[in-house]
């Protein structure tokens, strides 16, 4: 009778025992006219365990207490300052404050320089601020140094140009975005890397795989969506002084000024020069160009705090740089034989607009407007041969953001234009083409608001040339537990060659170019999976994430450099051309303070290159990267280390000429090490650095270098630096706002 008389109470108060060990809230954060609205995406959990949640639309999170002793929650969101709550009661409501500017030193979110969103469906990966700070990177092309997934190598042993790769394929296949706008397309596919300075950018996103319908047909193997700073949220006032020990020097400069309640401007200013004739490796020939550039943007934002918000503003670019011999006088020796030369002068225009109205009485409703446009022109020689490019582009695009029934049901639609007009010359090549692109899409997403969200996507375009193209595309997330998230995708893509702006890193050579057929447009399927985890350690955050994608061809416009060396082939796949890519990544906050990330990445890339299917040259099977990243208690010091390995690669075939013009058949694997230390005071920052501190180079990088105008010089055949180590200093002055 007793035993059930206990147990009789213990169901009785079953109910109430639960309740005291589960705990309820809500994350809020203050807006602009500060009042508290819910925060999405808020990590909360109990430090030491696995146990946490990710807060949804209405900021609120429930979480069982995984033992007595759990007595404090963490509440992180990345640019917020982290918060600990005591872990009692159903009510909790906890504020997080906005990481601000205190006395010149970033107060940073417990998430680090870069991380993957728990929100979007898509995989993606955000660069930070705080990571570009940590590279000193000039430019976009030297914003990846610390990041595993977009691999960046020189396109040719002169110029200085710089190439992507992302899922072991050239950038061509990624999409290249400015705030969500094409920009790096067409002509400007190699050299636009270095058009957008690295101070100018607030964040870089990355997303592998095919992106949203509703930005286009070009994105096979993944988008980099670069943020620039934006004039409402920006700094009165920044400086950025920058030179290194080969001679470098460049300033960035912007303002932003808020012109009324409505109005916010802000201007941007960056200027470098490198004037140094180095030639480290004693080849004759100049190891950077000379060279100048200037670059200008102006913006602005309207908000009329009800419906409309816009954006609009203009950028230009200079480029000039020339190079080649060490003996080479630009003045005199132009397309001479004197001594071999290139020189490439460029003038880069853009402007964009963007504007949307919110619907008062459906606030998950919107239509917006986007349109940019591009003015493009380069002329340049390379030895004795000549190349002009000229390139005008516009896209528009029309958008309706809107629901169903509910929020969990929305969808995405719209009509789009783009219009390109490319006129290339090189040497006795002519290549004249118009291209005129109407469009339509339509994109569902569903989203549970705790375990499932999909998005699925079509879109059709009618193409000018090459008629009727239809692409879909299809992102799922899976949470299997709060911190664990599976990730797939699939989708197809589109996009036309522009075969001498992109291979311009076979102009520095005797190599002929040979267009086999009618090229076609290149199409590819792209599947994806991913998996990422979350992890703590007391109020410590890690994450793990492993991703496996594959891209498969069917038709691919192949660049074949193996059966000639002196020539270089373009002609439609006609056989297998595919491109399997798995990357591991492991980032963890050892120490207070003190973070690291380690990755893995093994490429699988097969070509078919006259009927026999090979391994795709000049693309290493496998790479791996160690960041470590320390910041003092005071926030004053900041220290971070680099080390890149990169495996060894195939490299083009010449052993068909004679043999001391020959390369080997493939190149060794090497270390690449960067570091950097920061000291932060008030408004001031002073960085020092260096950058290949193993001075690792490429020693024969020219193929017959003491013959450059005979059949077998061949500048392309980049594998490692070309650059020995090089040590930088500067300085940033930040005046916040007040």
């Amino acid at each position: 009778m007793k035993t059930k008389f206990l147990i009789l109470i213990l169901i009785t108060l079953l109910p109430f025992l639960s309740h005291a060990q589960h705990v309820m809230g809500t994350v809020y954060e203050a807006n602009k006219e500060g009042k508290q609205v819910p925060l999405e995406g808020a990590n909360v959990f109990f430090p030491g365990t696995g146990v946490g949640y990710t807060t949804g639309a209405d900021g609120m999170f429930h979480l069982n207490k995984p033992n007595p002793d759990a007595k404090i929650l963490v509440v992180s969101y990345v640019g917020y300052v982290t918060d600990t709550i005591p872990a009692e009661g159903t009510s909790i409501k906890v504020t997080l404050k906005k990481a601000v500017e205190l006395g010149g030193v970033e107060v940073k979110g417990i998430n680090g320089d870069t991380y993957i969103s728990s929100l979007k469906t898509a995989k993606t990966e955000i660069i930070t601020s705080g990571e570009l700070k940590n590279n000193a990177c000039c430019n976009l092309s030297e914003s990846f140094e610390s990041n595993p997934t977009v691999d960046v190598s020189f396109t040719d042993a002169i110029t200085g140009a710089k190439q992507i790769q992302m899922l072991g394929l050239a950038g061509r296949y990624s999409q290249i975005l400015t705030d969500v706008l094409p920009t790096i397309r067409g002509l400007t596919i190699n050299q636009g890397l270095n058009f957008i300075p690295g101070p100018w950018i607030e964040s870089i996103n990355l997303n592998k795989g095919a992106g949203s319908v509703a930005n286009g047909y070009e994105s096979i193997t993944g988008q980099i969506d670069v943020e620039l700073r934006k004039p409402e949220n920006s700094e009165p006032f920044y400086l950025n002084l920058y030179g290194n020990s080969e001679a470098r020097l460049e300033a960035n400069l912007y303002s932003a000024q808020k012109i009324s309640d409505k109005w916010d401007h802000m201007i941007l200013l960056h200027g470098d020069t490198y004037q140094n004739m180095m030639d480290d490796n004693d080849d004759g020939f100049l190891d950077q160009p000379v060279s100048k550039n200037i670059s200008v943007m102006d913006r602005w934002k309207f908000n009329s705090l009800k419906r409309v918000e816009s954006m609009f503003g203009v950028k230009y670019t200079y480029d000039d740089r020339w190079g080649g011999s060490m003996h080479f006088d630009p003045d005199a020796d132009k397309l001479g034989t004197h001594a071999y030369g290139f020189g490439m002068a460029t003038n880069h225009g853009e402007a964009f607009f963007k504007s949307s109205y919110n619907f008062p009485a459906k606030p998950y409703q919107s239509v917006g407007l986007q349109l940019s446009g591009t003015v493009h022109d380069q002329n340049g020689y390379f030895g004795l041969r000549e190349f002009d490019g000229n390139e005008k582009s516009l896209f528009a695009n029309l958008i309706l953001l809107s629901a169903f029934k509910d929020t969990k049901h929305k969808f995405k639609t719209g009509i789009s234009y783009l219009y390109d007009e490319y006129k290339e010359r090189f040497d006795t090549l002519k290549i004249d083409r118009t291209e005129s692109v109407p469009g339509a899409y339509f994109e569902y997403t569903y989203d549970d608001l705790n375990k499932w969200s999909v998005i699925a996507g079509v879109r059709g375009d009618y193409h000018n040339i090459y008629g009727f193209e239809f692409t879909p595309r299809l992102h799922v997330k899976y949470k299997v537990a709060p911190f664990s998230t599976l990730r797939a995708s699939a989708g197809s893509g589109f996009r036309v060659a522009n075969i001498l702006a992109e291979n311009t890193g076979y102009f520095a050579s005797s190599r002929q170019f040979i267009i086999q057929g009618d090229l076609q447009p290149e199409k590819a399927w792209n599947y994806g999976l991913n998996f990422t985890q979350k992890f703590y350690a007391d109020s410590r955050e890690g994450t793990f994430t492993v991703d496996v994608y594959r891209t498969d061809f069917t038709n691919q416009v192949i660049v074949d450099v193996d059966s000639d060396p002196q020539k270089v082939y373009f002609y439609n796949l006609n056989g297998k051309s595919f491109a399997n890519t798995f990357q591991a990544e492991i980032s963890f906050e050892v120490l207070k303070g003190f973070n690291s990330k380690l990755a893995y990445k093994y490429y699988d890339v097969q070509q078919t290159f006259n009927e026999t299917l090979k391994e795709a040259p000049l693309t290493p099977k496998h790479r791996a990267l160690l960041v470590l990243t320390y910041q003092t208690p005071d926030e004053h010091w900041n220290f971070s280390f680099t080390t890149q390995w990169i495996g060894e690669q195939r490299l083009p075939i010449t052993s068909t000429n004679p043999a001391e013009y020959q390369m080997p058949a493939t190149s060794p694997s090497y270390f690449r090490l960067l570091g950097q230390v920061s000291y932060s005071v008030k408004q001031w920052e002073f960085y020092l650095g260096s950058e290949n501190i193993n001075n690792f180079v490429q020693e024969n990088r020219i193929i017959a270098a003491d013959d450059p105008f005979g059949p077998y010089f061949d500048t392309s055949i980049i594998w490692g630096p070309i650059t020995g180590r090089m040590f930088y200093a500067g300085l940033r002055l930040t005046i916040p706002k007040k």
